[in-house]
């Protein structure tokens, strides 16, 4: 098999909705299934800093995109000024990295792996500093970023995660890599 990372391409669209909704249930991510919007906003298909698509044999299976503000809704100036402090840096330095997957069948090969290190590799290329929140119910996504080096520095439960199905004792962990 063949594993390659490029940046996303507006045709990857519907191959990447599909893997996103089809390793939903063994992760859990996104909490909210079905979304309450279209998989292109959750992809940031109109506002992202930039995005990547992960691919085998041509395929897309995976994604990550960065966003110059937290996007979310709820808080996403409580998160900023808690990574900006924990920088050391202004709020308009943030990046965020956002809408983080990989498809069943291609797990555990290092796709995750190289997409989060081209991610944070381009965010340091621009001089940004980057951020993510992450459900610790996603019990992998936990262990890729402590194993990292992603830190915490909040932990909040934010009104749209109250309103996801399966939600109670669900929170928010925001994390920097310094």
């Amino acid at each position: 098999m063949t594993h390659v990372v490029r940046p996303r391409l507006t045709e990857d669209l519907p191959a990447l909705a599909e893997a996103l909704i089809e390793q939903q249930p063994l992760t859990r991510y996104p909490v909210r299934n079905p979304l309450p919007f279209p998989v292109s906003d959750f992809l940031h298909f109109g506002d992202a800093v930039d995005a990547w698509t992960a691919t085998v044999d041509g395929a897309p299976v995976g994604h990550i995109a960065t966003t110059a503000r937290h996007t979310g809704a709820n808080g996403g100036d409580e998160l900023d000024r808690a990574c900006a402090a924990a920088h050391g840096c202004d709020v308009e330095d943030l990046v965020w990295l956002s809408a983080f997957f990989v498809g069943s069948a291609a797990r555990r090969t290092g796709l995750g792996r190289t997409l989060l290190r081209t991610a944070v590799d381009r965010i340091r290329n621009s001089s940004g500093r980057p951020c993510l929140e992450v459900v610790p119910a996603f019990p992998a996504a936990m262990k890729l970023y402590e194993s990292t080096g992603w830190t915490e520095v909040l932990r909040t439960r934010p009104d749209w995660l109250a309103g996801a199905p399966d939600s109670d004792g669900l929170e928010v962990v925001v994390m920097v890599l310094r």
